[in-house]
């Protein structure tokens, strides 16, 4: 048996020891905490997280304008032209009128017509009054049934024949009509290939009209630029510049997209339609389409505020703590950077610089 106040001795050391141990392991548990504060910097303030936004680049494509709609100026009949009211740059008046072919034949068959009525129409008023003068000696019986058939059938045909004058009457009509070749009113005159006095002849070309008052801007879009184009809110903007003219800013539309897809080019077809009225409504204006697409090396744009320059290096601070280290490209707009790394995407959200 150990003496007892050996045993006291005992429990009177044992105390400090523990306090002693104690304080050791609290001092590594600081030190490890302040070793990982070095290299994980704790939350940050709601009010400081930043987005990072794609950088985007501007794309512009140049395109000529041209004619909205184009025909060709063809004759359905044949004849001598008498007048071309317009010539190449001309306008076309209310009246629509370009070419007047001489209607002389075409005049006398309609008054012959007409002729050919008056008398069928004598003739139908004599037959008529025949069959009511037999209709009373038949029922005198003083004449036979027989010869009221025979007047009635020639009232009968009588009346045909002036149906049938008056369908070709219509078609004189709209035959003479046509001799008057017209186009749409406010069109333009593109080609001129009839004169005064030119024999012309059915289906002969007689020049080419188009409607400038729309001007189209086609464009080749590759699939990536058409997408820009699509996400373009509202009117699309068209910057056009000619010769000894200042560059002006045009509103248009798509007027047409080609559900086609040429596998050479790897292109879309797209037409935008300016429908403002310029100083000259005309083909061959140098119109440009500008497209904020997104920078093909993967750059975003960050605040300048969020990017650290230690020792000629670029760092960003994201929001958990993590830093990592950013390829610097240039300023951007609005006092941004345009930055770029291995794992930044666009969306990321880093802390400000404290």
């Amino acid at each position: 048996m150990r003496p007892v106040f050996l045993k006291g001795l005992e429990m009177k050391t044992t105390a400090p020891c523990k306090v002693i141990v104690f304080a050791v392991a609290l001092i590594a548990v600081l030190q490890s905490l302040e070793a990982v504060g070095s290299e994980i910097v704790p939350p940050s303030a709601p009010g400081d997280v930043v987005v990072a936004k794609p950088a985007m680049r501007r794309v512009t494509l140049t395109g000529y304008t041209r004619a909205r709609y184009v025909m060709d100026i063809v004759s359905e009949e044949a004849g001598r032209c008498v007048k071309v009211t317009a010539d190449v740059g001309d306008q076309i008046g209310k009246d629509g009128l370009f070419a007047l072919l001489d209607t002389t034949f075409i005049d006398l068959t309609l008054k012959k017509n007409q002729v050919d009525q008056q008398r069928l129409t004598n003739m139908t008023a004599f037959h008529a009054k025949e069959v009511g003068r037999f209709e009373k000696l038949v029922e005198r019986e003083t004449a036979a049934q027989s010869r009221l058939d025979e007047i009635q059938n020639k009232l009968d045909q009588a009346e045909f024949q002036i149906k049938t004058l008056k369908v070709q009457e219509s078609e004189l009509k709209e035959r003479r009509s046509r001799h008057h070749i017209r186009i749409p009113q406010g069109w333009s005159i593109i080609q001129r290939d009839v004169e005064p006095g030119e024999w012309v002849s059915v289906g002969k070309h007689l020049g080419k009209a188009g409607d400038f008052r729309t001007l189209l801007v086609p464009f080749a879009l590759s699939p990536e630029e058409y997408r820009a184009l699509k996400r373009i809110k509202g009117s699309v903007e068209l910057s056009l510049s000619s010769e000894g003219q200042n560059t002006i800013s045009l509103k248009a539309s798509v007027a047409r997209v080609s559900p086609a897809f040429d596998p050479e080019t790897r292109k879309i077809n797209v037409e935008l339609a300016v429908t403002e009225t310029l100083y000259e409504n005309r083909g061959g204006l140098r119109a440009e389409l500008t497209l904020e697409m997104p920078d093909p090396s993967g750059a975003v744009l960050i605040p300048a505020a969020a990017v650290a320059e230690r020792y000629e290096e670029f760092w960003l601070t994201r929001a958990n703590g993590e830093k990592i280290r950013v390829l610097f490209l240039g300023n951007g707009p609005g006092n941004t950077y345009r930055v770029r790394a291995a794992k930044l995407n666009p969306g990321d959200k880093f802390r400000l610089k404290p």
